[in-house]
């Protein structure tokens, strides 16, 4: 999916131009901290293996900026669901220009790093998981 907008393009920009801007070698560690923050969110730069492999795909050498919400708040203490917008400009499009690239994804996590139990069926998951050890 390419997202044409300039506005994340100059969100990069600017960050990029700021000593202070916040960078990450883990995604995770921007997960719980949107899960710890009072509102939510969390934002920085991604370093590192997950950048490195992000930027070979996209052919863009620019910095890869990692934004999470929360989307939703569990009952379950320190259980969210959070999405993820990671976001690079200078992505060559096929009509030979460049452009932001920009993908989203959610998922539902707890600071602990496992899922929520909140929904889950857990009889069933129990059933699942010995089939699976039989």
């Amino acid at each position: 999916m390419r997202i044409f907008r300039a506005p994340a393009f100059l969100i990069v920009m600017v960050l990029s131009a700021s000593s202070s801007a916040a960078e990450y070698s883990s995604i995770k560690q921007l997960l719980v901290g949107a899960i710890d923050a009072s509102d939510g969110r969390t934002s920085g730069f991604i370093l590192g293996h997950i950048a490195e492999k992000f930027k070979r795909t996209t052919g863009s050498s620019a910095p890869i900026l990692a934004e999470v919400s929360t989307i939703k708040s569990f009952k379950q203490d320190g259980c969210k669901r959070l999405n993820v917008r990671l976001t690079q400009g200078g992505v060559a499009t096929s009509e030979g220009r460049t452009a932001d690239f920009g993908m989203d994804y959610g998922l539902n996590l707890c600071r602990n790093g496992s899922p929520p139990t909140e929904g889950m069926d857990l009889e069933q998951a129990g059933k699942v998981l010995e089939r699976q050890v039989d």
